[in-house]
């Protein structure tokens, strides 16, 4: 062992926090680099020996500014707890069990005597009493070897318990951390990709161009259908005005569209689309030559045209210069159809009983007859599909 672990060996495991830090493991780190050896209540004037004659410094009494350690253990008035489990939360050894909600108890064997539940209850029903059934584990106490070997071992189990408990709760951190993060992954808005401002600003005119001819194309028929035949001189110049409005509005969209680039096209291969079309075909020979109960030769084959389909399309994928599918093939299984028809009979079966039970005065002759209908089409289908 090295000096901090021959050090916290001898402190007594409460982790009280007494001596100012969080636990006793934290004080044996401090007492290793040069922290004074008397912050410690519940270890007694003997571990301040045992720490001297360890560290080869002056021995000092225990500083009772910090408070007293008597041997004690918590003890829960159960009538009163309400589950708020915050005692649980305090605890440094986990020696308190309980849900929220529900009464919570105290370990008596494993409580160090710490104090630091009854503080947190809201109703104030935890209270230390003295430890008379419990091997204390506070120094001074200790009368003879075997006692003093029995609460070392308390000790270890003590520390034990606390180094899980905070093992725990920094697993428990680390996946609120990551939900955490996850949550506000999936919340973050996904932000589009930025588009060509002059792009957008061509799509903008064409869009009012197409419009605009839309709207001289109705003008120029509805005044066709409304002016007589033939037109006056009035109607025939107002009809010249409106054909060269509509000319003009075609003129235009199609300059725009001359001038404006053309959209990438996806090509399409024929030889790809064909090899597909090849595999779907392959695969469905053979599925519907499996549900005719074909012989072993003609699946064989099937099998065989099958795989060269497969290996067509691949090759068509690499001359198309198109991504080759991560294809994941899935062999279902035939459709039985002796459990079908077992199973149609139950639903039929089920429907029966369920009839009868909603029928007012039906015999109780007729409902166990359809009871028993029913046991028997659950027995067979369950034989069927345990076969």
């Amino acid at each position: 062992m090295n000096l901090i672990q021959r050090i916290d060996a001898l402190l007594p495991q409460t982790q009280c926090g007494k001596c100012g830090h969080p636990g006793c493991k934290p004080y044996a780190e401090g007492i290793a680099q040069g922290e004074a050896i008397n912050k410690c209540p519940p270890g007694g004037q003997e571990t301040i020996v045992g720490l001297a004659r360890l560290l080869n410094v002056p021995v000092l009494q225990v500083d009772t500014s910090r408070g007293e350690a008597p041997a004690q253990i918590a003890y829960i008035r159960e009538a009163e707890c309400i589950g708020c489990t915050k005692c649980i939360q305090a605890c440094p050894v986990d020696a308190i069990v309980g849900a929220a909600k529900l009464m919570h108890t105290v370990i008596a064997d494993e409580c160090t005597g710490c104090d630091l539940c009854v503080a947190p209850c809201p109703v104030d029903c935890i209270e230390m009493r003295p430890s008379l059934t419990v091997l204390p584990i506070v120094g001074d106490l200790a009368a003879n070897e075997r006692e003093r070997h029995a609460r070392d071992l308390k000790r270890d189990r003590a520390r034990r318990r606390y180094e899980q408990r905070n093992t725990r709760l920094q697993r428990e951190e680390e996946h609120k951390l990551a939900e955490r993060l996850a949550r506000a992954k999936r919340a973050a808005p996904v932000q589009a990709p930025q588009a060509d401002p002059h792009q957008a600003a061509r799509d903008a005119a064409i869009k009012k161009a197409k419009i605009g001819v839309a709207m001289s194309r109705a003008q120029l028929h509805k005044s066709l259908k409304a002016f007589g035949h033939p037109p006056t001189f009035e109607q025939q110049s107002q009809l010249i005005v409106l054909q060269q409005q509509f000319e003009a509005a075609e003129q235009a969209l199609a300059t725009l569209e001359i001038n404006t680039p053309p959209s990438p096209q996806t090509y399409k291969d024929p030889e790809l689309k064909r090899a597909k079309i090849q595999l779907a075909m392959r695969r469905a020979e053979l599925k519907k030559a499996r549900d005719l109960n074909a012989d072993a030769q003609q699946l064989a084959t099937l099998s065989a045209a099958l795989a060269a389909a497969d290996q067509a399309l691949h090759d068509a994928e690499a001359v198309s210069e198109q991504p080759r599918p991560n294809l994941q093939r899935v062999e279902k299984r035939p459709i039985d159809s002796q459990l079908r028809q077992l199973k149609t009979a139950l639903a039929y079966a089920r429907a029966d009983v369920s009839k009868l039970q909603r029928q007012p005065g039906v015999s109780p002759d007729e409902l166990n007859a359809a009871q028993r209908k029913l046991e028997e089409a659950q027995r067979q289908v369950d034989a069927h599909v345990n076969t």
